[in-house]
């Protein structure tokens, strides 16, 4: 399903790329595909992550070493192994960091801004049709993130959504929460009860759920101005910052044609979205638009009839009285064909029987995988034939990415 495709810009990025010097990695695989005369974007070939961690970025590289601006990387597999990106000047972001609101400053505390995409980031809020001010934060040190906000009067704030949850305390104590009217939130799962709490947390604020990728180097979805006014969760495609925009089996694939160093055509995201008909209609002005179903094989399990998803999982802890450092919901096997057994580990500093027992029975009760179905329902219908709640010291699953639901069954 293609979301947005502007075929002029695709077919000269195409050719472009055929025709660069520098590298031949597009050339090889488009051989005898695009030699015909592409109608679509969909006529080329799927580019896969793999694809470029096996590939050295010199050998992916479409300009000379004295046009590179600048190199980016993340650690965004499930392995931690990193991605290394080149990246070239770009003339124009075509980005509102403000998303339409009126605000000035914009406090960050988003890692990837901090650590790779500062200088991107500044650019873009120069150009930005109202231009705005980036004061750029210590991730690690909340306090000091506060003083700078409250030194320069900040009224918006980029962060992860744990990130934003860490920095209220300190906003109240060295600023003011109330003067902040935006905040901007990417980079991981939230679920409804996360959310509920940072919009309690930043009673002013209008919240944007923005999406970007490491690989792209920019956002490029996020609400509409009255998306936030009206409350409606969902992403929007920014037409301006993509060459082209796809669900293929429900996963996002972009294209991308601003970085000349490396331009990404028909790139699998891993990420997983659903068009909300309902918003289209009313905010999407021509473009669809999308709300998350998460990330293939980690955000969203769909197995022998349920459906769980790690919003679902954040939210559930979010419900707990008791303080949990981590968590993960392991989904195993069951002992009989077609069933599942479900293992919860959590890492809190006290942990105890009774603690891991109350768990479990909230878990029963509470944990839902579907709309109308918990564990309880499941175990009664033969669905899960096991339930283990169990306290460790380190959560199984250890990653360089906060991962909460992994899935033992291929």
């Amino acid at each position: 399903m293609i979301l947005w495709e502007d075929v002029k810009k695709c077919k000269a990025l195409i050719q472009q790329v055929q025709s660069n010097a520098c590298t031949s990695f597009y050339k090889d695989r488009f051989v005898g595909v695009c030699e015909k005369n592409i109608q679509s974007i969909v006529d080329v070939p799927l580019l896969e992550r793999k694809d470029l961690t096996e590939t050295h970025p010199s050998n992916r590289c479409f300009v000379s070493d004295a046009e590179i601006d600048f190199i980016a990387y993340t650690s965004g597999t499930t392995g931690g192994e990193p991605l290394l990106t080149y990246v070239a000047e770009v003339e124009n972001y075509f980005i509102d960091p403000a998303w339409g609101l009126e605000v000035s400053k914009l406090l960050v505390v988003y890692p990837p801004l901090n650590k790779n995409f500062g200088g991107t980031f500044i650019q873009q809020c120069r150009q930005s049709p109202s231009p705005v001010v980036p004061i750029f934060g210590d991730v690690t040190n909340m306090a000091t993130s506060a003083y700078l906000a409250d030194s320069v009067s900040c009224d918006a704030v980029y962060a992860t959504p744990s990130l934003a949850l860490s920095l209220a305390p300190y906003l109240k104590k060295y600023y003011s929460i109330e003067a902040i009217t935006f905040l901007a939130i990417s980079g991981e799962t939230i679920g409804e009860t996360k959310l509920a709490t940072l919009q309690a947390l930043y009673p002013k604020a209008y919240i944007a759920n923005l999406y970007a990728s490491s690989e792209i180097g920019q956002f490029i979805m996020g609400p509409t101005k009255q998306m936030m006014i009206d409350g409606v969760k969902g992403f929007r495609i920014l037409p301006e910052a993509v060459a082209a925009a796809e669900l293929v089996d429900g996963e996002l694939v972009i294209t991308y044609a601003l970085n000349k160093a490396f331009p990404l055509i028909r790139y699998k995201t891993g990420d997983h979205f659903e068009v909300s008909e309902s918003a289209t209609k009313k905010y999407g002005e021509g473009i669809p638009i999308l709300t998350w179903a998460g990330k293939g094989g980690v955000d969203v399990v769909r197995v022998h009839g349920v459906e769980i998803r790690t919003g679902t999982v954040d939210d559930f802890f979010d419900t707990l009285p008791q303080s949990i450092n981590a968590y993960q919901l392991h989904i195993l096997p069951g002992e009989m064909p077609g069933t599942l057994s479900l293992r919860v580990e959590y890492v809190m500093n006290s942990p105890s029987d009774v603690i891991s027992s109350l768990i479990r029975d909230r878990f029963l009760a509470d944990f839902k995988l579907s709309q109308s179905s918990s564990v309880a329902d499941a175990v009664d219908l033969g669905l899960v034939d096991s339930v283990f709640v169990q306290s460790v010291t380190e959560v199984s699953f250890v990653s360089q990415k906060r991962r909460v639901l992994i899935t033992h069954i291929v």
